[in-house]
């Protein structure tokens, strides 16, 4: 095979790879505009809850 020939096939498919990942995405974001417009990740972990986590155990073992 020639270098070209395979470079170009190359590039073609990222290219593909690239388009079919933004048309998957568009389409969530549709999904979520428009069936789930108040939907937010969840918050598993406070910031308020890993400053006490924080303070319990990485701090206490440094006063020692």
């Amino acid at each position: 095979m020639n270098i070209y020939y395979t470079t170009g096939i190359i590039i073609l498919s990222l290219a593909g790879i690239l388009i079919a990942g933004v048309i998957f995405f568009s389409f969530l974001k549709y999904i979520k505009k428009h069936y789930y417009p108040n939907w937010k990740f969840p918050d598993y972990i406070s910031v308020g809850y890993a400053e006490y986590l924080y303070y319990k155990f990485i701090k206490r073992g440094q006063d020692h």
